[in-house]
């Protein structure tokens, strides 16, 4: 049985039709197929001719208003075969790759929770479920995922739904872009206080090892993270301009970072220091490698710090640390963003009044304008 359509009112030509078929038991089906001119055809099989009918007619009408019929391939491929082709194909392509093993894990996780599920009935309700799943679980302190932690999966499933959709033609679209991502708190923001600097400063020195102090300094004074502080050479120091090259960053992004006077003596006393005065910047004293600056040594010297436990300081602080004083030097979002590496001013928003002190010293200005307010009234 076929039939075909000649609609104004339709912008897609469509053919469909209706192949009786029998096996050798004597079993009888309907096969559907819907011819469309340009693309693949769609096909179904039915065991009532009634059921194949109304498939016909409903993806004909479907196509004809641009509405998405899933091809036979397209009913075939499960969310565990795109996750293991992202994974084999597309992660290693892309640009700034550095998360692509932190992709890959939450992928998995996808893989293991709803991989059988075909990619014609990936719904963004059937997502939604499985990110309820998600958030049922404990984390190794028994405490629930937070919101920000179920964005991280949701952003990982995205990687494999938006190149289904825009590269492979997998998907009509990415229907991940259509659940909405929990709320996620900047939290506040640690970092050193004057007193806990100079400790951490002289912990750093009496440590013995070569590479913390001047870490710990660069860190402070230029807000950069221990990968990109881990990756420098002594070829990324010009210090005729006395200048910083990142090479290594996180948003995939080189520039150079401009060294004050106190960064650039540290530098060159860490030099004279050096006996090769080439390659890493910091070298292992165990192996030919860059030192693990966020490592054992860290560690050992925030502990001689007094910076564990409730007072607890991770490296990554250091970087909080040089924007809140930033902040505090009156230096605006679009300046923070700008030493920091952040694309966007979001982040660097987050140093914004962190600071107990420095809150107190602009409070302490509008009471001062209260007090000369009052005073005046009442010498009137």
């Amino acid at each position: 049985m076929g039939h075909s359509r000649d609609n104004r009112n339709q912008q897609v030509a469509t053919v469909a039709t209706i192949e009786e078929r029998t096996d050798s038991k004597g079993n009888t089906t309907f096969r559907v197929k819907v011819r469309i001119r340009g693309e693949k055809p769609r096909t179904r099989t039915f065991n009532r001719k009634t059921d194949a009918k109304a498939w016909a007619a409903k993806a004909e009408s479907d196509i004809g208003h641009g509405v998405y019929v899933p091809t036979a391939a397209d009913r075939s491929r499960t969310l565990a075969l795109l996750i293991d082709k992202t994974i084999a194909e597309h992660l290693p392509t892309k640009d700034n790759n550095k998360s692509a093993d932190k992709v890959a894990t939450l992928l998995q996780w996808w893989r293991e929770e709803m991989g059988e599920v075909t990619l014609d009935r990936l719904t963004p309700d059937r997502i939604r479920a499985a990110r309820a799943t998600l958030r049922a679980r404990k984390t190794r302190k028994g405490t629930p995922l937070t919101a920000a932690t179920a964005n991280r999966y949701l952003a990982a499933l995205s990687v494999a739904t938006k190149w289904a959709w825009k590269e492979l033609g997998w998907l009509p679209r990415n229907p991940v872009l259509e659940i909405s991502k929990g709320g996620e708190s900047a939290g506040i923001v640690r970092s050193l206080s004057n007193t806990e600097r100079t400790a951490l400063m002289t912990a750093a020195k009496a440590s013995g090892d070569p590479n913390m102090h001047t870490a710990i300094m660069l860190a402070l004074v230029t807000g950069q993270r221990a990968g990109a502080l881990r990756s420098l050479t002594w070829a990324d120091v010009d210090f005729d301009r006395r200048a910083l090259r990142l090479i290594n960053t996180k948003n995939g992004e080189s520039r150079w970072v401009p060294l004050i006077d106190i960064a650039f003596a540290e530098l060159k006393a860490h030099l004279e220091r050096d006996p090769t005065k080439e390659g890493w910047l910091f070298k292992s004293t165990t192996r030919d490698a860059a030192a693990e600056i966020n490592g054992k040594v860290w560690m050992d010297t925030k502990r001689a710090a007094g910076l564990t436990g409730d007072a607890n300081f991770r490296f990554h602080d250091l970087r909080h640390t040089a924007g809140t004083y930033l902040n505090e030097a009156g230096a605006s979002a679009i300046q923070i963003a700008a030493v920091l590496g952040h694309k966007t001013l979001h982040m660097a928003q987050r140093y914004s009044h962190q600071s107990p002190e420095f809150t107190r010293s602009i409070m302490e200005k509008i009471g001062g304008r209260m007090a000369d307010t009052t005073e005046s009234g009442e010498s009137r």
